[in-house]
Parts: C-alpha cells; structure tokens; sequence
C-alpha cells in the first residue's frame, strides 16, 4: 500500500482531515493526477468519505474531482454511519461529485442505485424535499400545494395516504399524465431537480426505487404514528396484568423452594 494512504488513514483516525486530504493531493501535485487516480481505489471507503464529507460544491476537494463513480458510490453508502448525519451537507456533497461533470452525471446515479445501500442513501439525500419532490414528480413543475399527509396533524391515515400513491403517483400515472416539457438545461440546478429530471428520462429504473423508496417511508411513519397514538384496549392491559401477576407467582415458588 502507498505510504500516503497509510498515511493519510493515520491522520483521519486523529481527526485531521484537511491533513490527510493534503497528503493525497499532494502525490497529484509532485507526480501528476494519473497518480493519484491509480492509488485512489486503494483508499478505504470509509477514509473516502471522512474526506468528501469535508467539502461540497462551495468548497472543492480534489479527491471529489477525481473519484470514480464506483469508488464514491462505496463510499458515500457509508453516510448512514455517522451519528451526527446532516442530509443538506450530505446532499451538497453528492453534487459536488456528481454534478462535476454534467456529462458524467447518469454514470454516478447508477453506480449509487447498483450499490448495495445506494437507494436508501439517494432516498435521505431527496428526503428532506418531500413535499416538493413530490410535487414536482406529479406536475412537473415548481408547483407547491401542500401535501397534508406530509404534516404534523395527523389528519390522514396510512390507507389514504396508500390510496393517494396508488392513484396519483404510481410510476405508470407519472409517466402517462406528466407533461415534462421542458429539457434538462432548463430545469438544471445541479440538486435534487435536476437529479429527479435525469432518474425520469434517462434511468427509469432506478426512478421506479426511489419513488417507491420514499413513499414507503412516508408511510412507515404514518404507520407508527398511528401505533403511538392508538389507546391500549383493556384486554391488553387485561394480559399485561395477568402476565405480572403470573412471573411474581413463580418468583414467589422458586423463593420458597429456595428456603
């Protein structure tokens, strides 16, 4: 292994990140950046991303510039093990690299959907969009009628919300009444819409998951929300109680038995 990824990993396990990032692009600068991409796949996923999370389009790296899509799609699935996650950093990381190059963009998407975690990661990083990305889905257009399942009252339940999905936003419902009549240069923005315009046009497929990734945690949280908020019938208490009374009779036996 290269010593600058020795290195470099040494350098991020004590929380100097600009220092390990420096160390690697400095091999780029003494040798040239042919270098750095033929060492670069020698790098752990997870320093990979110790790094990239540092920086976003406000403010480049060069690893970010010269990662492949399969190396940062390894990489970024990673995310979800950070405890301090914050998904706008997250999303301003992921265009970053993959908007670096307009031409390269679809060739990242699909190494992130190919990628074991990718689709739960693409779904965080459209996350806290939901109600103009599904807004946007179903009118193609920068429309934002409020979506109530979407807020905290409660006052639909997760049949209406299923109903509402398999109605009007079911792939076969986008993909016949949607009127996307405009191109990706008008829409590009290098963030979620332009994301959402090429998953539609150019990768059905993974468009198909992460729509239905979504709606599925729209739905779990309804779910639970309904769990929490529904009253304990009195037979279950009934059994909690039975089930009480019965461990304190046995404790109680094997106390004597003890004696």
């Amino acid at each position: 292994m290269h010593p600058a990824i020795i290195n470099a990993s040494q350098l991020i396990m004590v929380g100097d990140i600009m220092g390990a990032e420096k160390v690697l692009s400095d091999i780029a600068d003494q040798h040239g950046d042919t270098a750095l991409m033929q060492i670069l796949d020698d790098v752990a996923p997870k320093d990979l991303l110790a790094i990239m999370r540092e920086y976003d389009s406000s403010k480049e790296s060069l690893l970010s510039m010269m990662v492949t899509p399969e190396q940062f799609a390894r990489a970024v699935v990673l995310d979800k093990q950070y405890g301090e996650r914050n998904k706008d950093k997250m999303r301003g990381m992921i265009n970053a690299v993959i908007y670096k190059d307009p031409d390269m963009t679809g060739e990242y998407l699909e190494a992130m959907f190919t990628q074991s975690g990718g689709t739960e990661t693409m779904a965080d990083y459209f996350y806290g969009r939901l109600e103009e990305v599904f807004n946007f889905v179903m009118h193609a257009s920068n429309t934002t009628d409020p979506l109530p399942f979407l807020s905290d009252d409660g006052s639909s339940t997760s049949s209406e919300i299923r109903e509402f999905f398999a109605v009007f936003h079911s792939l076969e419902h986008i993909q016949d009444k949607t009127n996307w009549s405009y191109t990706r240069s008008e829409v590009a923005d290098n963030d979620w819409k332009e994301t959402i315009w090429i998953l539609f046009h150019e990768q059905t497929d993974f468009f198909e998951h992460i729509i239905g990734e979504l709606q599925g945690r729209v739905l779990a949280h309804a779910v639970r929300s309904e769990q929490r908020s529904k009253p304990i019938s009195d037979s279950a208490i009934e059994s909690l109680l039975q089930a009480l009374t019965s461990g304190s009779s046995k404790t109680d036996d094997v106390e004597e038995s003890a004696i």
